[in-house]
Order: structure tokens, then sequence, then C-alpha cells
């Protein structure tokens, strides 16, 4: 059940009662430090090693491969893609920000998010296939590298 406290709960507890005003400061420091970390390296793996977002990468380089590129096709896949990335995002951002107060966001994947997808979006609306296809693999191969990340790859568990 979610309400019972275990035994090591009530240990931390009692511990906690017994600190001084500038040591539980300290305490709460510390804790702020392990959950931005432990966020940090739970964001990149959810994002980075999502077997979805990896089947929509590689169903999107199935499209672009094709001889006549359907801007439609490739258009609806990235939508789908981008959909995902965030939605996937803010599940991790939102279960951290409850705890962790002004939790800074991971730039590292809203960074890389927003370059990418704005230049898949220009690609897109200049309707030039060769930098569509440019784009797409640049995407895909930088996608790629942070997911072998050490950060993307480790989820430290609470």
């Amino acid at each position: 059940m979610l309400g019972d406290i275990t035994v090591n709960e009530v240990e931390i507890l009692n511990a906690y009662q017994l600190l001084s005003p500038a040591s539980r400061r300290e305490f709460k420091d510390y804790t702020r430090y392990l959950l931005c970390k432990q966020y940090k390296r739970e964001v990149m793996a959810a994002v980075f090693n999502n077997k979805l977002l990896h089947n929509l990468f590689l169903s999107l380089l199935h499209i672009m491969e094709k001889e006549e590129l359907n801007l439609e096709q490739v258009a609806k896949r990235v939508l789908q893609i981008k959909e995902l990335y965030y939605a996937i995002f803010e599940q991790v951002h939102c279960k951290y920000s409850e705890l962790v107060e002004d939790l800074d966001s991971n730039e590292v994947v809203k960074e890389f998010a927003r370059n990418s997808f704005a230049n898949l979006d220009r690609a897109i609306r200049s309707k030039n296939p060769d930098l569509i296809r440019y784009e797409i693999i640049n995407f895909y191969q930088e996608f790629n590298k942070l997911s072998k990340k050490k950060d993307a790859r480790n989820i430290v568990a609470v």
C-alpha cells in the first residue's frame, strides 16, 4: 500500500528529528542534489532508450529511403516522433518537479529536441528532398549518439 511507512522511512524520520536546523538544511540540499542527478539520468534513459521512438525513427528512415519522397508521410512521422519525445520528457519531468522545487529541466534533452525538430521542420517546409534526407540522418545519428552516453544507459533506483 502507498500509505504504509517502511522501517527504513521511520529510521530516516527519526534521524532527521535529531539533526540541528543547519544539518537539516544540508540534508535537504543533499537530497535535492541526489534527486536532480537521478532526474537527469532517468530522463536521458527514458527518452533515448525508448523502443517506440527507435521504431519510429527506423520507419522514418525507411520512408526516406524510397526513391519518391512522400513529404506528407515524412511530416506525419516527424510529428509522431516529436509528440512522443516531448511526452516522455514531460512524464519524467513532472514526476520529479513535484518533489524538487525549481527543478532545472535537462537542457541536453530539451536543446537537442528543440534544434533537431526546428531543423527538420525547416527542411520539410523547404520541400528539398536532399535537405530533408540530410536532416533526418543527422537527427537519427545524434539521437543514437546520445542514447549511447553513460547517463542515457543508467537509471539509479530510488
